[in-house]
């Protein structure tokens, strides 16, 4: 393989080096969409669950429980550095702004919200509803900053190949 790469001339190799970093973006990009998709579908599902079936409602209760902090928590553990590299990546090709000052924001909701919640409902300062609302819409806007990574990727990449 050396010896193949090594008789690729130079603009040979920068476009496969490119092909294996958009890989790798719109890798990361989808995985952190995923990522938010199954905090949201946790946050909406669980309790129409719990709701529905007397016996999980009893043994699972959703509220400000310790399993609803450590998911939270657990989940950031990967949805943390999979949107850090994905928007690295994708800044690097595309060099919009947009797509990590969403993400960002996204980001920041699901953190702070992990992080933070369970004060501030023992407190009083926030309901325990708006846990799973800000959770909601952390990971809505978490996605669409991914989304546009992926668009604005896309278009790059469009561009680059009109070019």
């Amino acid at each position: 393989m050396l010896k193949f790469m090594a008789s690729v001339p130079n603009v040979h190799k920068t476009k496969i080096r490119n092909i294996k970093t958009n890989v790798m973006q719109t890798f990361f990009d989808r995985i952190a969409i995923t990522l938010s998709s199954i905090c949201v579908i946790h946050c909406i599902a669980f309790p129409i669950i719990a709701t529905l079936i007397p016996i999980f409602a009893t043994t699972l209760h959703h509220g400000n429980a310790m399993h609803e902090f450590w998911f939270h928590q657990f989940i950031l553990i990967f949805i943390l550095p999979f949107s850090i590299i994905a928007m690295i990546a994708g800044f690097n090709r595309h060099r919009q702004l947009l797509p990590i000052i969403i993400t960002s924001i996204g980001l920041t909701f699901l953190v702070l919200i992990a992080l933070y919640a369970g004060p501030l409902i023992t407190n009083h300062i926030i309901p325990h509803e708006s846990e799973k609302v800000l959770t909601i819409i952390g990971g809505i806007i978490h996605a669409v900053g991914h989304f546009l990574n992926l668009t604005a990727t896309g278009n790059h990449r469009i561009a680059c190949t009109n070019h």
